[in-house]
């Protein structure tokens, strides 16, 4: 299943259960709402086969490694394809309660998080490259809670739904939306204006656009090789603006971690040397996500057949 075929499944059956997750967690509390996320859980692994092969291909690529085997504890079996997608649960209500204005009733710790005020305190624009592990919506209000400007990159008209939802929830965001058109360069142009301006640009670079449209590189993920897109690396060298990794990782019951790892410093780069500087990103990127992926192993949500996407 490809990415483009992933993101359909989750627009059709995401909003309408983040409806449903909301009503339950207004009336029942956080603890007997994050119980109930079991039965939901195991009717999503029932109804969606490419899901479950796709958690289950991720789990065996990490039981491949030393690391990943200690992470896990066991071969991956069914019990823990459950328990993977029960943490997709979790991350999906967590979304739902800090859209709704719940981030005070959460514990943040932070890992290098730092670093972002001593780049706005600058006045320089930086690349935020965070991926589909953990919760990326936490860094967004964390940033705001600090008066910090984020705009987040993604293909929107691929959830439309879910981000129209979420928008209800909290109308008032200052988080800013850059929906990307394959067809058009509009885009680029917006997220060079927001770095000149000094603000802050959120892309995931874990997953390749729909229809792979842009660039694509192939490199070694958990063992095997699998397809990133290149265009997040190319605009920090494009832009000579600092990148950093950056994720937003659950700890434990309503308890969050930011991580921040630099990539790039911004240091300007001739046009010949930007395509393998961009490949340097990208292998630190792939090789700090490896790392994040074992420590946190059920945080991953690419439920597709990731390490397959680009054969066709």
């Amino acid at each position: 299943m490809t990415a483009d075929r992933w993101a359909a499944i989750a627009e059709s059956g995401g909003a309408r259960a983040l409806r449903v997750g909301g009503w339950f967690g207004r009336l029942l509390g956080r603890r007997l709402s994050v119980l109930l996320l079991w039965p939901a859980a195991l009717y999503y692994f029932a109804r969606t086969p490419h899901a479950r092969r796709g958690s289950r291909q991720y789990l065996e690529r990490l039981w491949a490694s030393a690391e990943g085997r200690t992470a896990l504890g066991s071969r991956p079996d069914t019990r823990m394809v459950l328990r993977h997608i029960h943490e997709f649960g979790v991350a999906l209500y967590d979304r739902m309660m800090v859209w709704g204005g719940a981030l005070d009733a959460m514990t943040v710790e932070h890992d290098g998080s730092d670093r972002i005020f001593e780049v706005a305190g600058s006045g320089r624009g930086a690349l935020l490259l965070g991926a589909h592990l953990g919760s990326i919506d936490m860094l967004w209000f964390l940033s705001q809670k600090y008066d910090l400007v984020v705009n987040v990159v993604a293909f929107y008209g691929n959830a439309e739904h879910i981000n129209s939802f979420f928008q209800s929830l909290a109308p008032d965001s200052k988080v800013r939306l850059i929906d990307i058109d394959p067809g058009s360069v509009r885009a680029a142009f917006e997220i060079r204006a927001c770095v000149e301006r000094g603000e802050f640009v959120v892309i995931l670079a874990d997953r390749v656009a729909p229809g792979k449209t842009g660039r694509v590189a192939s490199t070694s993920f958990l063992g095997r090789p699998a397809y990133f897109p290149l265009a997040p690396f190319l605009l920090a060298c494009v832009l000579d603006c600092p990148a950093y990794l950056t994720l937003c990782l659950r700890r434990g019951d309503a308890r969050y971690e930011t991580v921040l790892r630099p990539l790039s410093d911004g240091r300007h780069r001739e046009r010949h040397e930007r395509d393998k500087h961009a490949h340097e990103l990208l292998e630190r990127y792939v090789t700090l996500l490896e790392a994040f992926c074992v420590r946190h192993p059920f945080q991953w949500f690419n439920y597709y057949e990731f390490w397959d996407a680009g054969d066709a």
